[in-house]
């Protein structure tokens, strides 16, 4: 009796580490990405005159490369971009829209993210900036 006590306690341990460890890396990665999406919407680079212009999709494909680093699966169209004037002068905004599935045995379930960086644009329409 005591050994199945032991096993179930060892399986039930097992299956919360398990949960948690999971959940605790997809919320890490997700901060991650929220904080670069951040450091891009300030621009930094551009704003010194260290780097130019970049077009919308070369921004896109940069979350989407960030987002790989972090082990997110993400195709541009998932990510929101919103930009109000040009150049150094510009405000952007970023946004994406994702979901990670957590396996547990006997059981999964999807985590939704939309990690945002940067402040939105005023009176930008966000239907007529997203491609």
């Amino acid at each position: 009796m005591k050994a199945i006590k032991i096993v179930l306690g060892l399986a039930v341990f097992y299956v919360l580490f398990s949960a948690v460890w999971q959940i605790s890396a997809c919320e890490l990665a997700n901060y991650e990405l929220k904080d670069d999406m951040q450091d891009m919407a300030a621009q930094l680079g551009l704003r010194v005159g260290l780097s130019e212009v970049p077009s919308d999709d070369e921004l896109r494909d940069a979350v989407v490369s960030k987002a790989a680093k972090y082990g997110i699966s993400l195709v541009p169209t998932q990510v929101t971009l919103l930009r109000d004037g040009y150049g150094k002068n510009a405000h952007m905004y970023f946004a994406a829209d994702y979901s990670v599935s957590i396996n547990l045995p006997g059981y999964s379930f999807d985590m939704h993210f939309n990690p945002s960086g940067g402040s939105k644009p005023r009176g930008a329409a966000l239907a007529s900036l997203q491609e």
